[in-house]
């Protein structure tokens, strides 16, 4: 049987201690941020394949959809945002999405006829989706005194 002593003053062990607490909040600072259970954003994690998740992610966010007349098509996020874009993704940020990382690439734009937004007709709910992720999307109406907002639950 073999048995090792050692000497451990409170310099070393206050030492490693102060080691381990350095080392603890580095892994806790690189881990990923995570969005609390309410956050508009929080279904995008979920992922959205087809046009029926595409409905569901609407409806979740309170839309009724008027299913038989939902679009897709492929475009592509600017390289570079104009003023307009740049307006556009502020409103995304608001929401918890951001567009800059997904510039150049190419994305799914699913277009939603929402028939219960309150006080107002002709509202659809566009979703853009990168590899299944919803990245972006607003809630507008075409009329000429309309409106557009973000992805954010509504009341209908």
């Amino acid at each position: 049987m073999f048995i090792y002593t050692a000497k451990f003053s409170k310099k070393k062990a206050v030492a490693l201690l102060l080691t381990l607490a350095v080392i603890a909040a580095a892994v806790i600072m690189t881990l990923p941020e995570k969005r609390e259970l309410s956050s508009p954003a929080m279904a995008a994690d979920a992922g959205v394949k087809t046009r029926e998740d595409a409905v569901a992610f609407a409806e979740a966010l309170g839309c009724r959809i008027d299913t038989e007349n939902v679009t897709s098509r492929e475009v592509t996020i600017p390289s570079d945002f104009d003023e307009v874009y740049a307006r556009y993704n502020d409103m995304q940020l608001q929401c918890g999405y951001d567009l800059r990382p997904y510039r150049g690439k190419t994305a799914s734009l699913y277009t939603l006829p929402v028939t219960n937004y309150p006080g107002a007709d002709d509202v659809l709910c566009d979703l853009l989706v990168c590899r299944g992720k919803v990245i972006g999307g607003s809630i507008y109406t075409s009329a000429l005194d309309g409106f557009m907002h973000g992805l954010q639950p509504i009341d209908g």
